[in-house]
């Protein structure tokens, strides 16, 4: 991973402006707090020794999912709606299709949709198709 300075930074890696309801919810703002402090608190260990040990899929992209999941559970109503530009919403909108109502993977398969469309309200535009 290299780190890009702030000149180098275009549009797609710039992290969203939160809408305003999510200001006025405790756990988005602690969970986005949470995730904002992780990301801040790896980016100086790594700066100060670029080989330390972390693991970052439980730091990092567990507090993504977390937000991403609390997003989808208590505010469906206000997730965006799918992203003709983005391919893993497309990507998500053919699972759905394919995956039988009665299915039993029919849940998990529209959680993990949900927590992408979620994504797209507080990641970068270049990261928010990683997950």
């Amino acid at each position: 991973m290299t780190n890009k300075s702030p000149d180098d930074l275009g549009p797609d890696d710039q992290w969203p402006l939160l809408p305003d309801w999510m200001w006025d919810c405790r756990d988005c703002v602690r969970k986005y707090e949470a995730m904002k402090y992780i990301q801040a608190e790896i980016a100086g260990l790594v700066a100060e020794d670029p080989g330390v040990d972390w693991d970052f899929m439980d730091n990092i992209v567990g507090s993504q999912i977390a937000l991403s999941r609390h997003l989808a559970d208590a505010h469906p109503e206000r997730l965006p709606g799918w992203d003709p530009d983005c391919r893993t919403c497309a990507d998500h909108q053919d699972r759905l299709a394919k995956t039988d109502e009665s299915s039993e993977f029919r849940l998990g398969t529209v959680m993990v949709a949900e927590e992408h469309r979620a994504r797209h309200l507080f990641v970068p535009p270049r990261t928010v198709g990683l997950m």
